[in-house]
């Protein structure tokens, strides 16, 4: 009864929470904005789809000509937790889902807490202050990231049941986490508590080591000493290799390699340095004696939990690591740009004022961009609030002298993991560049829309970064992006530290916490004095800021009351740790009471209105222009399967030019109608070309967009634009091959913007909609500029478009080409997808036409040359697709005289060919699509494509295999821990 009387505030604090975040969709409305509306909501539809059918999800044909569905990390698959979609209704199962993993977050943080000895007072704020801190409520839209978050408090509180508590049921422990996180799709959340458990190792097998020798004398002193002339050797060593590097490196006309591998012995080097760290380690663990005696029997622990837990999720996980060895993320001259949402150090305001920089749910009131450099703001969280005395109550935890290594454990992940979340911001070159004077020695700044790679062969902005380092030193770490991912961690330590800093409050020990809260006080006195006394002064430096998005012009009144608000919670949350202090000092009971009851209320007033929903029929409605497209099809048949392609990218115009009451809604509405990806795959729509998380590397050459010059007689045609500019021009053969029969793209036209420049999209192509002749009358004009304002999409269908499956005798014969080099594939893929258009001419080179020649790659090309040899098309001939599902394809075809007959699907490991009933040889064409030697014969053939990836299969068995061994360890490990006096928790 006692225990229920304690726990009384934190249920209250907990319902109320959930309440306040949740209500909606409590109430049936769905979770919306952002990738919860547009990726999750259908992929993981599209995912049940599968499992209703009768079959394992392995593959989806609806996304760029077709892709691995258990191979693409986000589906999650495999995932445990997705079983509740198959108890539950998809619409409520959807809901659930997100609101049981942030349960999942409070149970996991309060127990990591409790963990390190932690009162049930301070593990209950440890509990709340993490799961509804911005950072990780908002990740409702990024499920997957919840879903990593959610399990890392238990990751982390295994990792010291083995390190600290010598706990061998911790490995077992570990290693579920582990693979619950990689099933769940946040294999970067797995690296990062595998992190976490390397620094800790290696700090307690410090300490451990160094136990009972004498503490040295100025140590602290010494210490930052040594840290300051490490910092500035840094700085020094960054900015001369920003300037000496780029003279080094030989002008290429292809892009050249990309600034975190500068050259090709590196990756090596890095790799021959920790080998030769392990062979030292091992060398002092024989000699037995040194940290290696201490820190290598951990290590050997946590790397055994790694393996099994690779072996339990090795059923998805080897599916999902073919699939990203033939990415972008593994392309031999570097990967994606790895510093897009790095964390601005100026929003580290952020952890003590609640949108202290405006919102934009209720209109576009956010002034952050305002804050220079204004051209590299890029927001991933809309706030970093996890409470005014969540804040202080860790800051008055934090510290590494005489603290527990725990403590000292949590307050070095804070610390880390901040300087990694700053990215590019973190480096010393990006804030060097801000110097008009040493532009000229070091480089300017990073140009807009920079990949991973600089055309002028200077350096990136971020390099010389922790994150650069972190990507340069840690196999496989480059692979990951967004560096304000790593605001989990920071979240976690400082949650777990608030609860430790609760603890002492209520023990008597409140001097620091006292003074935070007098430092709060102060912020927000000066700042409320400021927005009241200086409200003009304020409003006008607001006004002078011009931004638009697609939330509407910015509103500098919204802003000035966003901010008010702002610094009046922070005052109230102030003077509310004050009280706490106080009350602590006589009766702690009801201090740590209301210490819940305040971060609690404080959460829900800062954080609940991040969570947005929408009706339910709004995801369940017609897309508005997909009917469009039916109606089209009904008066002129393809005849066969096709593909759309839609833009992926852009809003109406006038979005930029109104304020809207409801924006988010707005955009779920019109990118649901015009079937912006995901949200046709549950419908039948099959999309050319989309961009998620990763896409195939071969695939994406047939559409990367690049520019062109512009002639006097393209200007003329165009119109809006000068011959001294250069046209974006997409590969429209690119298109074409792949099967694309209508393009949905915006209405109004930018020739040099990537998202609205589709000028050799519009060409050969004949409007749907809008109808041409819905634009009569005298107020022509204005009706055209209100479709453009407002609704600003158009709809052609593509008259080159070609068949899904096709024939021909001729070939082009190309060796094989290895890896994922740019340099190899640039010349066969101009071949293939240079059409000598009105926009990309070129008298030097040749045009041929894919419907009679194919490009084939073989290392024995032989037979197939020889077998269509002299032979030629004849008008008798076909080829048509009889049925298809995701894992099969069955055509039929006739062929007078040996051909070739090309399926416009993908080519991807796994799928296997029948030819009337006999294994037969799928042929690499056209780079990526499957091929076919096929016989010419009186009968027609049949031809059968079926999916069956080794990577499954073999992943099968490893992950039944890991399942035994994980019983049989657990059970193991934990009778071993009782006789050792180990087994509770």
């Amino acid at each position: 009864m006692t225990r229920l009387l304690r726990g009384g505030p934190w249920l209250a604090a907990v319902i109320l929470l959930f309440a306040a975040c949740f209500h909606e969709a409590f109430l049936g409305e769905q979770f919306d904005f952002r990738d919860a509306a547009h990726f999750y909501y259908p992929l993981y539809q599209r995912v049940q789809m599968e499992w209703e059918a009768g079959r394992w999800p392995l593959w989806e044909p609806e996304e760029n000509s077709g892709m691995p569905l258990l191979g693409n990390p986000t589906a999650a698959v495999l995932y445990p937790g997705k079983l509740i979609y198959a108890a539950l209704p998809y619409p409520l199962a959807a809901r659930t889902y997100v609101i049981v993993h942030v349960l999942i977050s409070v149970v996991g943080a309060s127990l990591l807490a409790r963990n390190f000895g932690i009162g049930w007072a301070g593990s209950g704020v440890a509990g709340i202050a993490y799961a509804f801190s911005a950072p990780i409520l908002f990740q409702y839209c990024n499920i997957i990231f919840l879903v990593g978050g959610a399990w890392t408090p238990f990751g982390l509180r295994a990792v010291d049941r083995w390190i600290r508590g010598g706990r061998r049921s911790a490995l077992v422990e570990l290693a579920i986490v582990l693979a619950l996180q990689v099933l769940g799709g946040d294999p970067q959340s797995a690296y990062f508590v595998g992190l976490c458990a390397g620094g800790y190792a290696l700090g307690m097998a410090y300490a451990r080591n160094r136990a009972g020798s004498p503490a040295r004398r100025g140590g602290v002193g010494r210490g930052i000493v040594i840290g300051a002339i490490a910092i500035v050797v840094w700085v020094g060593l960054v900015l001369a290799a920003a300037a000496i590097l780029p003279g080094l490196r030989p002008p290429s006309p292809r892009p050249p390699t990309p600034t975190f591998a500068w050259s090709p012995w590196v990756s090596p080097a890095v790799m021959a340095a920790w080998a030769i760290v392990g062979l030292l380690m091992l060398r002092g663990y024989r000699r037995g004696k040194g940290l290696a005696c201490t820190l290598l029997p951990i290590l050997i622990g946590l790397a055994v939990a790694a393996m099994l837990a690779a072996a339990l999720s090795a059923a998805q996980l080897l599916p999902v690591m073919e699939f990203t060895s033939l990415t972008s993320r593994s392309a031999d001259e570097g990967s994606h740009d790895i510093y897009p949402f790095s964390l601005e150090p100026v929003r580290l305001l952020e952890f003590a004022l609640p949108n202290v920089f405006g919102s934009t749910t209720r209109g576009n009131h956010s002034w952050v961009s305002a804050i220079p450099p204004s051209a590299v703001h890029r927001i991933w969280v809309p706030s970093l609030y996890a409470g005014g005395t969540t804040l202080i109550l860790a800051l008055a935890a934090f510290g590494f002298r005489r603290a527990e290594p725990w403590r000292g454990w949590m307050s070095g992940i804070l610390v880390l993991s901040l300087l990694g979340a700053f990215g590019e911001f973190g480096s010393p070159l990006f804030w060097a560049r801000g110097i008009p004077a040493l532009e000229s020695v070091i480089g300017p700044r990073d140009p807009e829309n920079t990949n991973a790679i600089r055309m002028d062969r200077h350096l990136r902005d971020g390099d010389g970064s922790l994150y650069w380092a972190m990507s340069i030193a840690l196999p496989g770490f480059q692979g990951f992006r967004y560096p304000s991912k790593l605001l989990s961690l920071s979240l976690l330590a400082m949650a777990v530290l608030a609860g430790a800093g609760l603890e002492r409050l209520l023990a008597g020990d409140g001097s620091r916490a006292r003074r935070g809260a007098i430092a709060l006080l102060v912020l927000t006195v000066a700042g409320t004095s400021i927005v009241t006394l200086g409200r003009s002064f304020v409003l006008e430096r607001l006004r002078s800021f011009e931004s638009a998005s697609g939330f509407g012009p910015f509103q500098p009144e919204g802003a000035l009351e966003d901010l008010t608000w702002a610094v009046i919670q922070g005052l109230v949350v102030g003077g509310s740790t004050m009280l706490i202090w106080m009350l602590a000092r006589r009766r702690p009971g009801t201090a740590g009471a209301l210490a819940t009851l305040v971060i609690a209320i404080d959460l829900a007033i800062a954080n609940a209105p991040t969570v947005l929903t929408a009706p339910q029929s709004e995801f369940d409605a017609e897309p508005k222009y997909l009917a469009v497209i039916a109606e089209a099809e009904k008066k002129d048949p393809a005849g066969g399967p096709f593909r759309i392609h839609r833009m992926p990218i852009w809003n109406p115009a006038g979005w930029a030019l109104e304020p809207s009451p409801d924006r988010v809604l707005d955009f779920l509405r019109w990118e649901r109608d015009t079937l912006q990806p995901k949200y046709g795959i549950t419908r039948g729509v099959e999309y050319t070309y989309t961009q998620g998380t990763a896409e195939l590397f071969d695939y994406e050459w047939f559409f990367g967009p690049f520019d062109q010059p512009v002639t006097p007689a393209l200007a003329a045609q165009l119109g809006k634009i000068g011959t001294h500019e250069r046209i974006i021009y997409y590969p429209r053969r690119g298109f074409d091959l792949w099967n694309t029969r209508y393009f949905i793209l915006p209405g109004y036209t930018v020739w040099t913007d990537v998202e609205r420049g589709v000028a050799s999209l519009l060409q050969d192509a004949d409007p749907l909609y809008p109808d041409p002749r819905r634009f009569t009358g005298p107020d022509r004009d204005e009706q055209i500029k209100k479709w453009l304002r407002d609704e600003d999409i158009q709809i052609v269908r593509n008259r080159n478009f070609m068949p899904r499956a096709w024939i021909v005798h001729q070939a082009w014969f190309k060796p094989p080409i290895k890896g994922l080099s740019r340099e190899q594939r640039a010349r066969p893929m101009e071949e293939m997808t240079f059409a000598d258009d009105s926009i990309w001419r070129d008298p030097n080179r040749v045009v041929h036409d894919p419907r009679r020649t194919a490009w084939i790659e073989d290392s024995n090309p032989g037979p197939i040359q020889q077998a269509i040899m002299n032979t030629r098309a004849h008008s008798d001939e076909y080829v048509r697709i009889v049925s298809r599902d995701p894992q099969r394809v069955e055509l039929e075809a006739r062929l007078v005289e040996n051909g070739i007959v090309i399926l416009a699907d993908t080519l991807y490991p796994g799928w296997k060919l029948e030819i009337d009933g006999k294994p037969a040889p799928i042929l690499r064409t056209n780079r990526l699509m499957r091929g076919a030697l096929v016989e010419g014969s009186p009968q027609p053939h049949r031809l059968v494509y079926s999916y069956d990836p080794n990577s499954f299969r073999v992943g099968r068995i490893l992950s039944l295999l890991g399942i035994a061994f994980a019983f049989l360890g657990f059970a193991w490990s934990y009778r071993s821990d009782r006789k050792r006096g180990m087994a509770a928790p």
